[in-house]
């Protein structure tokens, strides 16, 4: 009985052993698949998280995930690594990986080291350029090239820090110094975009030595140095021949020496290839000066000819025209030559003092000399009339045989307006009257007497009657020089002068 006891107190402990033990088994069991259940949706909300870019919320599921007892460590660490890496935690992102290769080195923990270190790198280097940037939108360039230098430092073979810094040299007008920045860029790597902006940067170094060679021209002009002028002008256009400003100030110095056919030509060249507006506008005034120098030549010659006949008609058309007056004396004084020799050493030709007074006749060595005519139009418009002298010059002065000839107005008695024409022939010295003389009196055309007399150094002499006695005169403070004769006879009258009279002929103060 009591080994039957025995036996079933046995059994029965052996089976509630039994029980408990499956009892404790299948609570591990549980635990076990709830732990697991747990971890892979700590792992896949991980993984969800990061590929969202939610990469903080992700670095709290992995490190749940690590925290607890099952999977994959290392695609774990691999995991939050890569959630740090996310929001630029990139020490954080390697302790992380560092810790874990400790354990356990595998290529996977090593690669991805590798790939942060690079991000890392990568992220250092666009954050001085967004630094730079920043900089650089401020308009503080020197700044700019700080933070660009720095990135260049972490990756010199790329070609954007070159290119940034270039861009501020350029945007501080260095551009001799953009210049070397591309050069030390295009040794290190084959950038198209370099190569593009050194074209931009030669191009505008080109337009920096072409403001600096223009600036010297007008320096040698200032000096008169017309040479180097011209030179320099060449120089330029030779650098950029496509830019108008070096042709436009070349063509503008031709005709400020009256050279207006190269003035014409080298514009005409440059606009058959160019186009500009100023260049077309300068053409277009060398033009014009052209025709107004076919048309000045036209009436020099013509006024040549009418002194050398003494068409007074013809003379005073020309010279009261508004082409004479604005055009052709604007430029005086000038000589003229119908030859085209201006050299006047020995010579015929006209010189053209101003408006009022011309000269027509022989030169030496610069000066009136031999046969010339002096011509002078009156500048009082209240009592119009002309002047001049015909006849024999010495070193710029009359002297020899001539004759003078004045045209001037007087009102008659009865208030009637009358032109008045004086004619004076005879010997003249040092433009002085001297000898006998002959003087021709005219009216409206017709004469109305001459008188013979003598002066002696410009002043006529006394007429003396048979008693060598001076005629009386009843005019006060004059003195009778001759009698007046008409049609070769005595008017019975005659021509008296006040004292001090001294007859010179006008000459110009030129």
């Amino acid at each position: 009985m009591i080994n039957r006891i025995l036996h079933w107190n046995k059994k029965r402990w052996v089976m509630i052993v039994s029980a408990f033990i499956f009892l404790l088994a299948a609570l591990l069991l549980y635990n076990t698949y709830i732990s697991r259940k747990r971890y892979e949706e700590q792992t896949v909300m991980a993984q969800e998280y990061l590929d969202a870019g939610s990469f903080e919320e992700a670095q709290e599921a992995y490190q749940k995930a690590l925290s607890m007892n099952y999977g994959d460590k290392e695609f774990l660490s691999i995991g939050l690594a890569e959630a740090y890496a996310g929001v630029h935690n990139y020490d954080k992102a390697l302790e992380v990986l560092r810790s874990r290769y400790e354990v356990e080195k595998t290529i996977a923990v090593k690669e991805k080291i590798e790939e942060i270190t690079s991000k890392k790198t990568d992220h250092g280097f666009y954050q001085l350029i967004s630094f730079g940037d920043t900089y650089f939108s401020n308009g503080e360039y020197n700044k700019a090239i700080d933070e660009y230098e720095k990135a260049k430092l972490i990756k010199s073979k790329l070609d954007i820090s070159y290119l940034k810094i270039a861009t501020s040299y350029m945007a501080l007008k260095r551009y001799d110094l953009a210049e070397e920045e591309i050069k030390d860029g295009l040794a290190l790597t084959e950038s198209e975009k370099l190569k593009n902006m050194m074209g931009k940067v030669e191009s505008r170094l080109n337009e920096i030595k072409y403001d600096e060679i223009l600036l010297m021209a007008s320096e040698y002009i200032y000096q008169e140095n017309y040479e180097e002028a011209f030179n320099s002008f060449n120089e330029a256009i030779r650098l950029i021949p496509g830019k108008d400003a070096a042709y436009n100030q070349m063509a503008e110095l031709y005709i400020s020496f009256k050279d207006f056919d190269t003035a014409k030509a080298l514009l005409q060249n440059y606009l058959r290839s160019n186009s500009s507006s100023l260049s077309q506008e300068i053409l277009n005034k060398a033009n014009d000066l052209i025709t107004k120098r076919k048309e000045k030549e036209r009436v020099l010659n013509e006024l040549y000819t009418a002194l050398s006949v003494v068409d007074i008609e013809a003379i005073t058309k020309i010279m009261e025209d508004s082409f004479f007056i604005d055009i052709i004396s604007d430029s005086a004084p000038f000589y003229y030559s119908p030859s085209g020799n201006m050299n006047l050493a020995r010579g015929y030709g006209m010189l053209i003092t101003d408006k009022n007074y011309i000269y027509a006749g022989g030169f030496k060595d610069g000066m009136r000399e031999g046969i010339g005519i002096q011509f002078v139009l009156s500048d009082n418009k209240k009592t119009p009339g002309w002047y001049y002298y015909q006849g024999e010059w010495n070193h710029d002065i009359p002297n020899g045989m001539g004759k003078t000839a004045e045209e001037s107005f007087e009102r008659d008695s009865d208030g009637v307006w009358k032109r008045k024409v004086i004619e004076t022939s005879g010997m003249f010295l040092f433009g002085l009257e001297s000898g006998s003389m002959h003087k021709a009196f005219y009216s409206n055309g017709e004469e109305t007497g001459r008188v013979y007399y003598t002066s002696v150094d410009g002043v006529p002499k006394a007429y003396l009657d048979e008693n060598s006695e001076p005629i009386k005169t009843e005019t006060p403070n004059h003195y009778v020089i001759g009698p007046l004769i008409l049609n070769d006879e005595p008017t019975g009258e005659y021509y008296s002068v006040k004292f001090g009279t001294k007859y010179a002929i006008k000459l110009n103060n030129g």
